[in-house]
């Protein structure tokens, strides 16, 4: 395993190793949560498919990607029932919904915040690959496979929304991304840490 990450997306705060250990203080809220956030994703990806109408190789893309995450959703459900583990309710993606609250640009926007969520998720997906190394639940060699999987789909999931921004907007997108580097920043650094992606 790398000792070093390098996000899909130059992320300007780096999460402290620490935030994995009190993350997997309670795998089960953690699951739940990504279990949640890979459902959101999928829909996103809808969404966001429908906004390109007649563009079918973007949209072709967007599709592939929700089948992607609705696949990670239907995973993560299993791993969950293998752990004799529920489902708790959805709490609410505070970093999401904060992202989306600053938000002007409209399909601009949403590709980018998309882009960084994917590259925020890569990030701590990493963390959690290390930190799980051992863990007395989450340490088995299938379930830290799987992390790794995820980590390195949310890196081309991040890629392939920049490059839908990029090829839409041109140099718009990429001054907007060093726009929101900045707020994507702001808004990790004032989240508590809790048994979440994000």
């Amino acid at each position: 395993m790398p000792s070093t990450f390098q996000p899909p997306l130059p992320l300007r705060s780096e999460t402290p190793s620490a935030w994995a250990e009190a993350a997997l203080a309670d795998p089960e809220a953690l699951l739940s949560d990504h279990a949640h956030c890979e459902k959101k994703a999928a829909l996103s990806a809808l969404t966001l498919a429908r906004s390109f109408g007649n563009a079918s190789r973007a949209s072709g893309l967007l599709v592939r990607l929700a089948e992607e995450e609705m696949d990670h959703f239907r995973r993560v459900l299993d791993a969950l029932q293998g752990f004799g583990w529920t489902l708790r309710p959805d709490r609410g993606n505070v970093y999401a919904q904060s992202l989306h609250r600053l938000a002007a640009k409209g399909l601009l926007d949403r590709l980018l915040i998309a882009a960084l969520i994917e590259a925020r998720s890569c990030e701590r997906l990493w963390l959690l690959e290390r930190a799980a190394t051992g863990h007395p639940v989450l340490g088995s060699a299938p379930w830290l496979a799987f992390l790794l999987e995820l980590e390195r789909c949310e890196a081309g999931h991040a890629l392939s929304y920049r490059g839908l921004a990029e090829e839409r907007f041109g140099a718009e997108a990429r001054t907007r991304l060093d726009w929101w580097l900045d707020r994507e920043a702001e808004v990790v650094q004032g989240l508590p840490w809790r048994s979440t992606v994000h």
